[in-house]
């Protein structure tokens, strides 16, 4: 028989034989540096005029639009001289500066009025992942302005807040709105000091994985990768092209990021068996919760008990990394 080795998963047998193997590093006592956390008055009172914008009151002004404003418009873009698909509307309403539409289109549209009757010759960018047929060629999109509106935000008192926040007055709300900021900023805190003393265990730990593990994990990703193409209703060719990607090199991303998360799985596989460190029940209902399934076993059924598995072991062992570390 083949001896054990440190978190092993034994390929085979014999001499010849692939096996993953792990000598781990220092994973107690890991230095790391510790990030601010804090929360500027700056900060508050964006989010709180991100809240006005968000209500904010369209209204339609007699004058030429400008950077901000709000066009009515109705369009129609042709390509030699013949509507493409997906390139006409009515009575759509166009935020200017809002990068929502193609390079030139919204620039074309300040200073105009009311009436305003516009043809735009543009150029569709190289590469153009929603149409491939339109990228890079010449087009002219024909527009109406229908209507020219300015948008003023909301007015912060009481009886906004009340009416759109949990809070029940403006002071109340900023102080809500600054532990909100607080509690965001202390995660991401944890998140970077976890991400950092991870990766000093992985430098400081020699790991071996076999291809075979690495081949598991490959295919069961690119399994899931075509399932969502195939869901969408396209190959997978197609999904990652929109993306700006191409099979070839999306296959070779993904191989290399198999290999980096087989030798996590195996460091990390080693360390809970180090010390301890398992999957209850609880775990799953509790991760189920979080991320919107309807119950542990639907996760699985989406997911797969491997990926799942994966993650709250991953979890479980980092957080206990991260408890166990010293600051710098």
């Amino acid at each position: 028989m083949c001896g054990l080795m440190a978190a092993a998963l034994m390929t085979g047998c014999g001499k010849k034989a692939a096996v993953d193997s792990v000598k781990l590093g220092e994973y107690k006592g890991v230095s790391y540096t510790p990030v601010p956390v804090e929360v500027t008055d700056e900060q508050v009172e964006a989010e709180i005029q991100g809240l006005l914008d968000e209500h904010a009151v369209e209204t339609e002004v007699d004058r030429a639009a400008k950077e901000g404003d709000i066009v009515n418009i109705d369009f129609v873009g042709m390509k030699d001289g013949v509507a493409f698909e997906g390139g006409t509307s009515s009575d759509y309403d166009l935020k200017l500066g809002s990068g929502s539409f193609i390079d030139g289109f919204e620039d074309g549209l300040i200073d105009a009025v009311k009436g305003q009757e516009l043809s735009l010759n543009l150029t569709f960018p190289d590469p153009y992942p929603n149409n491939e047929e339109l990228a890079g060629q010449d087009v002219v999109f024909d527009v109406t302005v229908n209507a020219v509106k300015e948008s003023k935000p909301a007015e912060l008192n009481d009886a906004f807040i009340k009416e759109n926040t949990e809070s029940a007055t403006v002071d109340e709300y900023r102080k809500v709105t600054r532990e909100n900021l607080l509690a965001a900023a202390q995660a991401d805190a944890d998140d970077r000091k976890k991400s950092e003393v991870f990766q000093k265990v992985m430098d400081s730990s020699e790991v071996t994985v076999a291809d075979a593990t690495v081949d598991a994990y490959y295919n069961e990703q690119l399994s899931n990768y075509e399932s969502q193409a195939s869901q969408a209703g396209i190959d997978l060719e197609t999904m990652v092209s929109y993306y700006g990607s191409d099979l070839d090199t999306f296959k070779s991303q993904l191989r290399a990021m198999s290999e980096e998360a087989s030798k996590q799985n195996l460091v990390v596989k080693a360390i809970a068996d180090a010390e301890g460190i398992a999957i209850a029940e609880e775990d799953k209902d509790a991760l189920a919760t979080e991320f919107g399934y309807a119950d542990k076993d639907n996760m699985v059924e989406m997911v797969g008990d491997t990926i799942v598995n994966n993650y709250i072991l991953t979890e479980k062992v980092v957080s206990f990394i991260a408890d166990n570390a010293v600051e710098a």
